[in-house]
């Protein structure tokens, strides 16, 4: 069950961070009433500690309130739906990743609601989250190169494992597969907890993980880490090289990112005062410091630059979704 939980901020602490950036427009009265960060993903992910973590850090008062939503289909997108018709004034906002945004939409058009381009105004990019290209260390490679000379010798023969078809991991395997022209066979899982004892135990020879959950099978040695999906390296893993770096891949990112976005419509003033909100939390070192050890790489983009990742992301997964024959016809 997916659940849609509001975070909600005290509005006098919330406008005190606001009002303390002079560069935004001083002019508009904002906030009037008490602002709601919207996540439309179980309690305890990735997403919801990403919305918490923005919450606290804008108004020590936040709490965590279940609205009782339910699942809104394969996706569970019943709460960015409600952002979308939501009154534009900035009192409701959205925190999500571009599974929702960029790639739901592709994979399921029937079922979605919303357009991820004209019913949002996007505030910032908070974040991005690559993965780990991991390998079984009994597959005979050591580098990502060996890897992709492998499976061109062996055609077919490679499987690669994910958390479920149509998801982030499942995608980047496409991505490689696209780039490179190679053939691989994809394994879909139920979960990660179902994928990952596959990998350890032979059953598929790589996959994509997040580097949190594959990084004490990678110290342990039990996982050969190949590359990270980034467009460069990961400060958490220095050594490894980003997929990018290889001949034929220069154009390879596979990240997962979380985005903060709002009602289409609302006025620019406003979104301007949530943005400079948001990059000033993010300069913490204490809210760094709860991110990057573990691989995620805040970012806290503007709303020109964050519509820009929106336009190229979807058209980028546009292309994968094709290529691997996936989603609505």
């Amino acid at each position: 069950m997916v659940r849609t939980l509001q975070l909600r901020l005290a509005l006098t602490l919330f406008s005190v961070l606001i009002v303390s950036n002079p560069c935004s427009a001083e002019d508009v009265d904002y906030p009037t009433q008490t602002v709601r960060l919207i996540s439309s993903f179980v309690a305890g992910g990735g997403n919801d500690f990403m919305a918490r973590v923005l919450a606290q850090k804008l108004s020590e008062m936040g709490q965590v309130r279940d609205r009782g939503g339910q699942a809104g289909g394969e996706m569970g997108d019943i709460g960015t739906d409600y952002v979308a018709r939501s009154a534009a004034n900035g009192n409701t906002l959205l925190v999500t990743t571009n599974a929702t945004i960029a790639i739901n939409p592709q994979l399921f058009k029937d079922s979605v609601r919303f357009d991820p381009v004209k019913d949002f105004a996007p505030v910032s990019l908070l974040a991005r989250q690559p993965f780990l290209l991991v390998a079984n260390p009994n597959v005979p490679v050591k580098t990502l190169g060996e890897l992709i000379d492998y499976a061109r010798a062996n055609p077919g023969k490679l499987n690669f494992g994910s958390s479920g078809a149509g998801g982030g991991a499942h995608l980047s395997g496409e991505m490689l597969k696209a780039f490179l022209n190679i053939k691989m066979t994809h394994v879909p899982y139920k979960g990660a907890g179902d994928a990952l004892p596959a990998l350890l135990g032979g059953q598929v020879d790589f996959m994509f993980v997040a580097i949190l959950t594959a990084r004490p099978f990678v110290e342990s040695g039990k996982l050969r880490p190949l590359a990270v999906s980034s467009k460069g390296r990961n400060s958490s893993m220095p050594d490894v090289p980003a997929v990018s770096e290889y001949p034929g891949l220069e154009e390879f990112e596979a990240d997962l990112w979380y985005g903060l976005l709002a009602p289409a419509k609302t006025n620019p003033a406003i979104v301007d005062k949530i943005y400079r909100a948001t990059a000033h939390a993010f300069e913490d070192p204490k809210v760094k410091a709860r991110f990057e050890p573990f691989g995620t790489v805040l970012v806290g983009s503007s709303p020109s630059e964050f519509s820009t990742d929106i336009k190229r992301d979807i058209g980028k997964w546009s292309t994968v979704i094709k290529a691997a024959g996936l989603g609505s016809p």
